[in-house]
């Protein structure tokens, strides 16, 4: 299944940093720059327009079912709600043990709680959490406590049974069980990647994991019985440059790439659909 570095499509050049790319319900594609941007892409063209600028700067954006974003802001130690007009107000900065600090990636599940991970105080020092605020609430609290290797992209499983998340810093993937009443499981090393620095996660239908590599510029794939498979990679950073978060276009087998050091995203052809996403009516 490798594939070749001239299968990977330009979509969108000219964006500030982006480290973080979603879609919405309405299929359009949304990411976020590091001078606290959130541009929103139209298709199929993808042309791209400011939506809104907060002050800080974005890692990860959700949609909701109304079209707004969610925005976790590592610079504003924050999570912002951004309205379809551009309007952006505090979606949440509090947990039951502490103010959030380093937000980075977030995503809903079916109930509309929305799930979030904490990178914690520095990329040295274990403190990472995943938190979850649950709907309706102010405060989000923490699932698995706060000693996690720089906690990043975060992904659900397409049966809504567990969520995986990578320790950065520890190049691995942490699994999650979600149990129904809402409560998890033990954490489990679900793979691991020595000599990789991940970054983002998207699963497909399948259950297939796709994986981004920050450094050296690669994407995996982790299938369900964990063996692991590197999909492509660009030695010279030309096409894929510093890929960070994935996102799979709705209804397709597209698999779009922010690319952190590129100012651009990117999109590959992989073959099967993606796991669909939650879009709660907030």
């Amino acid at each position: 299944m490798r594939k070749n570095l001239h299968q990977v499509e330009i979509i969108r050049t000219g964006l500030d940093h982006p480290e973080c790319v979603n879609f919405g319900s309405d299929g359009r594609l949304y990411a976020g720059g590091i001078s606290g941007q959130i541009y929103v892409m139209q298709p199929p063209e993808y042309q791209s327009t400011l939506l809104a600028r907060t002050p800080g700067g974005y890692a990860g954006v959700a949609a909701d079912g109304n079209h707004n974003i969610y925005a976790c802001n590592a610079f504003e130690h924050n999570v912002y709600s951004i309205t379809p007009t551009g309007e952006f107000s505090v979606y949440c900065d509090k947990t039951s043990d502490g103010p959030t600090i380093w937000p980075n990636y977030g995503l809903f599940d079916l109930q509309g709680n929305y799930y979030f991970s904490d990178s914690g105080l520095d990329y040295s020092r274990p403190s990472g959490r995943l938190l979850r605020l649950n709907r309706g609430e102010a405060s989000a609290q923490s699932l698995v406590g706060a000693n996690w290797h720089f906690s990043n992209g975060i992904a659900l499983s397409p049966d809504h049974n567990s969520i995986c998340m990578i320790e950065t810093s520890a190049a691995d993937i942490i699994r999650i069980p979600i149990n129904k009443d809402g409560t998890v499981g033990p954490p489990e090393i679900f793979a691991q990647f020595q000599g990789n620095e991940l970054d983002g996660l998207a699963f497909a239908a399948s259950g297939n994991l796709y994986v981004s590599c920050y450094y050296p510029n690669r994407i995996f794939i982790v299938y369900p019985d964990r063996n692991i498979e590197l999909l492509i990679e660009d030695t010279t950073g030309d096409l894929l440059n510093q890929p960070t978060n994935l996102a799979f276009e709705p209804n397709s087998t597209r698999l779009f790439i922010a690319n952190f050091g590129g100012m651009h995203v990117g999109a590959l052809e992989v073959g099967e659909k993606g796991a669909p996403l939650n879009y709660p009516k907030l």
